[in-house]
């Protein structure tokens, strides 16, 4: 939870929301102590650590030193460690419930959790659980997989039947929820938002710009992880045409991921490297400055099965006042109203994303009204 990843920053962000509100806030993370009590100022809440214990750190090792011995791309946490894992910190738990007495549980649902509904048994406290994906299915198709799928999928959905309140962040899950026959009046959807503490029209981005000396160019501009489903790929072929014509425009990557030393490699290859700033992953309190200094952010996603998602990138390019570009998708196609609040594209169209952006560097009066709209 004190990483730079978007569900590190949701979790914190809700924490602090919380005690904003006047509630009395714990949290029990995987996480280590490091850092403990600057994060326990920061989000007005008390932490309770509950790391991988030992023995599970030692069986974790050793899956990846078998894993890397077979040549396979070695997991973070394999399912066994995750499964085993709920043990340790059911007891964290059960000791922060014991001490707080807490009103209800709210937990982040992740793959093979099942110590929060245990908790809300154990203690007859109301369990509301947050849904962000379906990460049996995530896991599968887009991660590095799930040893047992079937147990996998069992188990989430026995998770979110017998929550208390389920809150899917998109009407596809809604959609998912149900067809686990979760019940209806359990479900409330309840979409990504943005702290707009940080995220606001006054930001000022002429440091970043002179900074990275971008001043007097058109910098297209990305927030986010570089995995396939973050469509990156399609923003750099689309890059490459723009530039061609115009010279003076500029892309600016803010993020880190599997795909960066690909995307490098790319960029220099077309020789672009002078064009392209890879800013890295940055905390996220330096994000607001560097989509400041964007004159068009994108959200290019790529035509998925199954789009679930509810993008933080997308309500903090809007909250900037930053004109949005972003493909006609799941809940970025109910967020963006097309023309009025940004440019919607066909997802995977690299003709038609180019058009948008051409669109904007062309028409400056069009980029002030759609970033003020949004």
């Amino acid at each position: 939870m004190a990483g730079k990843s978007g569900a590190a920053i949701h979790i914190r962000s809700f924490a602090r929301a919380l005690a904003d509100l006047g509630h009395e806030v714990a949290i029990v993370t995987c996480g280590p102590p490091d850092g403990k009590q600057a994060l326990e100022e920061e989000l007005h809440a008390v932490i309770w650590s509950a790391p991988l214990s030992p023995w599970n750190r030692a069986l974790a090792q050793s899956f990846r030193a078998a894993n890397l011995a077979i040549g396979r791309t070695p997991r973070r946490n394999p399912d066994a460690v995750r499964v085993l894992h709920n043990l340790t910190f059911f007891k964290a738990a059960t000791r922060a419930a014991k001490q707080l007495s807490p009103d209800f549980i709210y937990e982040r649902y992740s793959l093979w959790a099942m110590a929060g509904l245990g908790l809300a048994r154990k203690c007859s406290i109301p369990l509301v659980l947050e849904v962000n994906a379906p990460f049996a299915y995530e896991q599968q198709h887009y991660r590095a997989g799930v040893t047992c799928p079937p147990p996998a999928r069992w188990v989430e959905r026995m998770i979110w039947r017998k929550a208390h309140l389920v809150v899917p962040v998109s009407e596809s899950l809604h959609s998912q929820l149900r067809t686990a026959r979760v019940k209806p009046e359990r479900i409330h959807v309840l979409p990504n938002a943005v702290n707009t503490r940080l995220f606001h029209l006054g930001l000022d981005g002429t440091p970043v710009r002179q900074g990275l000396n971008l001043e007097g160019r058109f910098v297209i501009g990305f927030v986010g992880t570089f995995k396939r489903w973050h469509g990156v790929d399609l923003l750099l072929s689309a890059f490459r045409e723009l530039h061609r014509a115009d010279p003076s425009i500029h892309l600016l990557l803010v993020g880190d991921g599997p795909l960066r030393s690909q995307f490098e490699k790319e960029v220099q290859n077309a020789g672009l490297i002078q064009a392209v700033t890879f800013a890295g992953a940055l905390g996220h309190e330096d994000v607001p400055q560097y989509v400041a200094a964007m004159d068009v952010a994108v959200a290019p996603y790529p035509a998925l099965d199954n789009f679930y998602f509810s993008p933080l990138k997308l309500f903090e390019y809007m909250a900037a006042g930053r004109p949005v570009i972003a493909s006609r998708v799941g809940q970025v196609a109910e967020v963006i109203a097309d023309g009025v609040t940004g440019l919607l594209f066909a997802p995977g169209d690299l003709a038609d994303l180019v058009r948008c952006i051409a669109r904007l560097r062309n028409s400056p009066a069009l980029c002030t009204e759609l970033g003020q709209n949004a």
